[in-house]
């Protein structure tokens, strides 16, 4: 059980384990679906108590319709709790994927020999396949070198190639491993320089139903330049949806090589570990993962580490030591949030997924070097002097003290009276030790720090009366997310202790 509100954010990808098997509104609001909207709306109310604060729609996979449905949920789910729940859209980028076999899947043995098409369209079988990205247009033999590998179902399988004939669109291959494939499983070149575009019409699409449904980030896949970026940009800047922050996702070789770069012009970073594997040596993720927080934390934008945080609980009930190790150590070096796939779009256990993340986030932030945030990272921070002065007013007031292994908190929570959104970044990137409720009376600042470690918004109607009454609105606003909350401030010109 959690004893106080956790600081770190925990974003959970939507799917059938949360909203059942339903895919559109019709189905939805079918009478005959009834059991299946209760156990969806009980399940997204579940997750969001258990600590969710952004939801993310993987647009790799569903419809639109599917999507809308999905959003409907969670925005009544989050109404009814009076939590303001980010939504993330997350596009499918320029993804490589097999096309139909002859079955439900093929067993390919070691050593056998295969030809990959990837010009005409063939249903596969045990020695021949398609591949292609979303268009039905890319050519991937004009990608692969001889002796190159082809990376399939996330490097489960792996053949190398022995002959390329680009005009025909033919891959020559050996299979490295025995495997079962199956359609639709993504493929991966590690080091290839793409000749597909960044931004497919899907991808364009994708991002347009951002705009139309108000959503708050956009995961960029595959973003491998600053270009990629702002590509995205003048799109969200076409449509007037400039408050659509852009999240980059770091896949491949060519983005870490281009990391400063894409960090400085995205609004955030994700650590999409699970490509980035495939794409440089597994050794050396880690050090990226690391890297990317401090750059993060330097330049004052949220970053997430994410892709098999807890694989195992989409079967079992329990995680295995090394992934609660893992997700601790993220936490430890300053991780915004982390972020839940396939546990709770598809797996067994969704809620208990996202309820052991809580427990790892918490205890990692219990034993996290406050001070060293304060005093060695906060200083490098590129963020406005009068807003760092401010974020320093607040940290200092909340360090903890006593033991580093048993730390005492001042306070839980310290109400916010602000529309200032450097402050907010500021505040959240000091890494303070107490949960910050933003007090605001702009609604397009509610759901805009969602992934953004610490931050929580409350609306009210007027944010100057709300100062002059600040002992009652910030009692009301921690109670939103706590029923019985330890000490409580207020910060608006100055410090008030709220009793």
């Amino acid at each position: 059980m959690i004893s106080y509100y956790k600081r770190t954010k925990i974003i959970a990808t939507l799917g059938p384990a949360i909203t059942q098997k339903l895919w559109d509104l019709d189905m939805l609001n079918n009478p005959k679906n009834a059991k299946s909207r209760e156990l969806a709306y009980q399940r997204m109310e579940d997750i969001i108590k258990s600590g969710v604060n952004c939801v993310r729609l993987n647009f790799s996979h569903g419809s639109h319709e599917e999507q809308i449905m999905r959003i409907k949920i969670a925005r009544e789910v989050a109404k009814k709790l009076k939590r303001n729940i980010s939504i993330m859209l997350d596009t499918k980028g320029p993804e490589i994927r097999l096309g139909k076999f002859e079955s439900d899947f093929v067993t390919i043995q070691q050593g056998d020999k295969l030809i990959i098409h990837t010009i005409k369209e063939i249903v596969g079988n045990s020695k021949e396949f398609y591949a292609t990205d979303s268009t039905g247009k890319y050519n991937m033999a004009n990608d692969v070198k001889v002796g190159g590998l082809i990376l399939i179902n996330d490097g489960k399988f792996q053949v190398r190639v022995n002959k390329v004939n680009k005009k025909d669109g033919l891959i020559y291959c050996t299979a490295l491993n025995k495997a079962d494939i199956s359609e639709k499983k993504r493929i991966n070149l590690p080091n290839a320089t793409y000749s597909m575009p960044f931004m497919s019409e899907k991808d364009k699409k994708d991002v347009q139903f951002a705009c139309d449904h108000n959503l708050d980030y956009i995961a960029a896949s595959f973003a491998n330049s600053k270009e990629n970026v702002e590509e995205i940009r003048a799109i969200l800047k076409k449509n007037k949806n400039t408050h659509i922050q852009i999240i980059s996702k770091i896949e491949t070789t060519h983005a870490i090589n281009n990391i400063d770069q894409i960090i400085d012009a995205s609004d955030g970073i994700m650590v999409a570990r699970g490509d980035l594997g495939l794409e440089i040596p597994y050794y050396d993720v880690p050090y990226w993962e690391k890297y990317m927080i401090r750059k993060c934390r330097y330049v004052g934008k949220p970053v997430i580490v994410a892709t098999q945080m807890l694989d195992s609980l989409e079967r079992n009930i329990q995680p295995t030591r090394a992934e609660v190790t893992d997700v601790f150590f993220a936490v430890e070096r300053g991780a915004d949030s982390t972020m839940l796939s396939g546990e709770s779009a598809q797996g067994l256990f969704p809620v208990r997924a996202v309820s052991t993340m809580a427990e790892i986030d918490v205890k990692s932030e219990l034993l996290f070097d406050y001070n060293r945030a304060f005093t060695f990272y906060f200083p490098k921070a590129k963020l406005p002097s009068k807003a760092k002065t401010i974020a320093k007013t607040i940290a200092k007031k909340l360090l903890p003290y006593g033991s580093d292994v048993a730390p005492s908190f001042p306070y839980e929570f310290v109400a916010l009276f602000t529309n200032d959104i450097n402050t907010i970044k500021a505040v959240s990137n000091i890494r303070p030790a107490a949960t910050i409720v933003v007090i605001t009376d702009r609604k397009d600042l509610l759901t805009a720090f969602g992934i953004s470690y610490a931050i929580q918004t409350y609306y009210v109607n007027d944010l100057a009366k709300a100062k002059k009454e600040y002992n009652k609105v910030s009692k009301a606003a921690v109670k939103t997310f706590k029923s019985k909350p330890g000490k409580t401030i207020a910060y608006i010109d100055g410090f008030k202790i709220v009793k």
